[in-house]
């Protein structure tokens, strides 16, 4: 029917502009059968042009076809050209050419800067069009039957809504207390499930204006663990804050069935009193719904079920501004409404509906202003944490306010231009965006308060799981933090009609690209499973063998934990990599052909390297040496400090530090393998007393087992082998104590100590290995010079063993 009204109007358009022409115009106009408009189309065309809506579109559809008619009109030949002219002929050429980028920029400009201007002027109009509002008015106070239908529908609005709000007030009372005990028990709930996170809250209250503690004494574990013990403090006040929200929907609920029963009981169906009543309905419960809401996050009588970190005066601020503006603005709108439905005209209600917007808008603008100066405090204070945000933190501190108050007048603006039904639209997807972002908000906190009841334990209840998967707690919080940003911002894409979804439909470029992200992300998680499972695994193995006192195996395992590890890491590195150039489209065949190539012949160009890491591989598994160990490789003896996959570092005593690679290493002598045998010999001097010499060499080695500071690590009696040696000066008495690998050098040290002790007690010579004995021809008794007596007597002469050589017997030559 638009379309129609809208054909009849450009007819009669036509049909004035051919009045208006000379008489040429008028009598070709005359050949041809006028147009015949009847009475009814004539009155549709006058609604057309009383309703500003209709009518700013016919406009826009008549400039639309002028527009085009002026691009498309054809060109006047040069002779019409000149004649008509005339003496302009002569004037300076065009200074843009007709069809030309320019001249179109300039027309088009000039075309939209007509019509806002006749936006702006209609909408102004429209807004200062109380003439309509009071005649409407004057009419129904001046008309004594439009007084008795305005005043019978105001006792049948009263009648309705009373009673509704009446039993709503009932209600409200009636759920209060169950509202405290909620409250009350999940304050008792928190003190006796978490009492630290109720200490931590009561301690550090959740004020927003006092900046947490980033002091460098801080650890980044604890930082850690104060986020998770507040998103657990989210996650377990969210079941009763919804518990909550619920109870406070009750009476609304028993608002909306008392009205619609008493508005079915004594309302008349179909008429103007059963719409405004379905439109105050309407109003009352959408504001209810935004107060009800509003307090479900900010809670400001129930500290407990507070799903947002701010302090009890911000939280009472925001839902006292909250609940002013919805009642300002709905109360507003709902006489707007019952006005609309009484007789009101068309263009008063749209000025009313524009000044209650403007109320609104007004309202947020100065609540925007009274929060300056907090808010500004919070960005500078954020932005001194961090340096190279500074700069940007104060630009923004000083103007969020007026842009934020620039943005909020200009949607009004929006509206009041009525650009291309511009607010309605904006409200639309305004209030899908809050509902989207509230959701969001519900899902952050179930997912980060999950995720921080997995990772936070007791202290007492802590294990070497929960060490190790808390090291990936903030990564893992990051992570998903970032997951929720770009999920909401891609449902808010969505909302506001850019097709972000479209661009993953199967066979995209999206498609494909996030195919391959989940595939290397899976991959990469897996890895990190496999990685921390064999690490933990590792580390429990060497707990249980240090809590069992196998402190030998530990220390096997020990030495070869770097290693293992470095293989571990390289194998699950390159799975990682092969699988993520996989997806990436990259062609792994020749680049693995390429790598074995490669390994083969750096295989043969170095095999000294193969060769020290296959001999190290098989030392170790051996088990022929451990860190710790003395041990004596290619010639060098010390204390094994570090073994790799190719070599070994030993300290030697004197403290100096030898790498030996293992391909040098032909012969391993290791020290530290449970035995270590205290060797004795005793040379005592030849005529000495073999028997009491061996009898107190066991006395020795009796009495040193029986020493508190040595029996432990002697592991039998001394052990007499035998005369080990025998000339014509010493007689060497073998034997040796079986002892652990640790004391051994104590116990045969302690062991000659009281050797030399004992033997000069009891007299027992040890022989001089310096002792020189003198033969004589001529029979004489051999005299041994003081200088060479090894029992100290004193420079006397001793008379020799021997007896001097007959004459008989040739003389012979000391030995």
């Amino acid at each position: 029917m638009r379309h129609f009204l809208l054909g009849w109007l450009l007819a009669a358009v036509a049909s004035a502009a051919q009045a208006a022409t000379p008489a040429p115009a008028a009598a070709s106009a005359a050949s041809g059968t006028a147009p015949a408009l009847t009475p009814q189309q004539a009155q549709q065309a006058l609604n057309v042009l009383e309703n500003p809506r209709d009518r700013a579109q016919v406009e826009t559809t008549l400039r639309a076809i002028a527009a085009v008619g002026a691009l498309a009109a054809p060109a006047v030949p040069a002779s019409d050209a000149a004649a008509a002219s005339g003496a302009s002929a002569a004037a300076a050429p065009a200074a843009l050419t007709s069809n030309g980028l320019a001249s179109m920029l300039v027309r088009q400009g000039s075309r939209w800067t007509t019509e806002i201007g006749d936006a702006l002027k209609e909408s102004l109009r429209s807004l200062l069009d109380v003439g309509s509002v009071g005649s409407w008015w004057h009419d129904r106070l001046v008309r004594a039957d439009a007084r008795a239908d305005l005043a019978h529908a105001l006792w049948v609005i009263i009648a309705v809504l009373v009673p509704a709000l009446l039993v709503e007030w009932f209600s409200k009372r009636l759920l209060r207390r169950a509202l405290a005990s909620v409250a009350a028990r999940r304050a008792d709930t928190s003190r006796r499930t978490a009492p630290e996170s109720v200490t931590v809250e009561s301690a550090t209250p959740d004020d927003d204006d006092a900046p947490p503690d980033t002091s460098d004494a801080a650890p980044a574990s604890s930082e850690g663990r104060g986020h998770a013990r507040r998103h657990t403090t989210l996650l377990y006040r969210m079941p009763r804050a919804l518990v909550s929200l619920a109870l406070r929907a009750v009476p609304l609920l028993v608002f909306v069935g008392v009205a619609s029963l008493t508005m079915s009981a004594i309302g008349d169906a179909g008429g103007p009193i059963e719409s405004a009543l379905e439109a105050l309905i309407d109003i009352y419960v959408i504001c209810r719904l935004v107060t009800i809401v509003s307090q479900l996050c900010f809670q400001p009588d129930a500290r407990q079920l507070r799903l947002l970190h701010i302090s009890d005066a911000w939280a009472d601020f925001a839902q006292r501004s909250i609940a002013r503006i919805a009642i300002v603005v709905g109360a507003c709108t709902a006489a707007v409404e019952v006005a609309a439905n009484f007789g009101l005209s068309d263009a008063g209600h749209l000025a009313l509906l524009k000044a209650v917007a403007l109320v609104g808008h007004l309202m947020v603008s100065a609540l925007i202003l009274q929060c300056r100066r907090p808010v500004a405090a919070r960005i500078r204070a954020a932005g001194e944490d961090r340096p190279s945000f500074a700069m940007i933190g104060n630009a923004l501190a000083d103007a969020w306010a007026p842009v934020s108050v620039f943005i909020v007048m200009a949607l009004w603006f929006v509206w009041a231009l009525d650009v291309h039904n511009g607010y309605r639209v904006l409200i639309t997807l305004g209030g899908r965006s809050i509902a989207v972002m509230i959701g969001m908000r519900m899902v952050s906190i179930v997912v980060f308060g999950a995720l921080a009841r997995l990772f936070q334990g007791r202290d007492e209840d802590r294990t070497l799981v929960h060490a190790h998967a808390y090291r990936y707690y903030p990564l893992l919080r990051q992570i998903l933090s970032g997951a929720i940003g770009i999920v909401t911002v891609a449902l808010l894409l969505q909302i506001w009609g850019v097709p972000i979804f479209r661009a993953f439909e199967t066979g995209t470029i999206g498609h494909r690209l996030a195919s391959a992200l989940v595939t290397i992300a899976i991959a990469a998680i897996v890895a990190l499973i496999v990685w921390e499972a064999a690490n933990i695994a590792i580390e429990r193995r060497l707990q249980r063998w240090t809590r069992e006192g196998n402190l030998m195996r530990a220390a096997r395992l020990r030495t070869l934990l770097p290693m293992l590890r470095s293989l571990l890491f390289v194998m699950i590195a390159l799975v990682v990599v092969l699988t993520g150039l996989s997806q990436l489209g990259v062609n792994v065949g020749p680049l693995l052909a390429g790598a074995s190539i490669f390994g083969v012949a750096l295989g043969f160009g170095s095999q000294k390297l193969v060769q020290d890491f296959i001999t190290g591989i098989f030392l170790l598994m051996e088990n022929a040496m451990q860190v710790g160990d003395w041990v004596t490789l290619a010639g060098v003896s010390g204390t094994v400090e570090y073994l790799s996959i190719r070599t070994v570092r030993l300290r030697a005593g004197d403290g100096s530090l030898y790498t030996i690679p293992f391909s040098s290493v032909t012969t391993v002598n290791n020290t530290n393998r449970g035995l270590g045998n205290a060797a004795v010999k005793i040379s005592i001097a030849y005529g000495e007393d073999i028997d009491r010499a061996i009898a107190t060499l066991k006395e020795i080695g009796a009495a040193l087992r029986d020493d508190p500071k040595y029996r432990d690590g002697i592991l039998s009696d001394f052990s007499y082998w035998g005369i080990d040696q025998v000339d014509g000066a010493t007689l060497a008495l073998a034997g040796q104590m079986q002892c652990t690998d640790s004391t051994r050098w104590s116990v045969q040290r302690e062991f000659n100590r009281r050797i030399a002790e004992t033997f000069r007690e009891r007299g027992i010579r040890i022989a001089n290995p310096q002792r020189s004995v003198v033969a004589y021809a001529d029979g004489s008794r051999p005299v041994v010079d003081g200088e060479n007596d090894s029992n100290g007597n004193n420079g006397h002469a001793v008379e020799a063993t021997a007896r001097p050589p007959s004459p008989a017997e040739p003389a012979r030559k000391p030995n």
